[in-house]
């Protein structure tokens, strides 16, 4: 049985094609921890994977709670990558993933599966 590490941009073109393939492993007896933001965390528990959350709101699609406050979630995982990746190594410090799957627009990837020094998919949309 695997341990799979699973990273999600905050919109349903990049979640839901993921959360089919998740669904799936996890059937064949894979564990999957998911990260995505909070809207996403009751279908990715209804699947059986455990969720992580993102430190902040990157979804730029949803309009705010408070419109006078700025969306600064997106802006501050482009502009500060380093704060948006450390607060995900954080997150799973102490559990060891075989690979990773990520979807085509998830911008880290690359750096996150260097420093576990594991493996990644990435699952093209068509």
């Amino acid at each position: 049985m695997s341990q799979v590490l699973f990273l999600s941009g905050p919109s349903q073109g990049d979640v839901k094609p993921i959360l089919d393939l998740a669904s799936e492993l996890i059937t064949r007896g894979e564990k999957v921890t998911f990260f995505s933001s909070e809207e996403f965390k009751t279908p990715i528990e209804g699947i059986g994977a455990q969720f992580k959350p993102y430190n902040q709101d990157l979804n730029i699609f949803q309009k705010a709670q408070d419109e006078e406050k700025p969306r600064s979630g997106l802006i501050t995982a482009l502009l500060e990558p380093m704060k948006f990746i450390d607060d995900i190594v954080v997150q799973i410090r102490g559990l060891k993933f075989d690979y990773a799957v990520f979807s085509p627009a998830y911008p880290y990837a690359n750096i996150i599966t260097q420093l576990l020094g594991i493996p990644k998919t990435q699952i093209v949309n068509n």
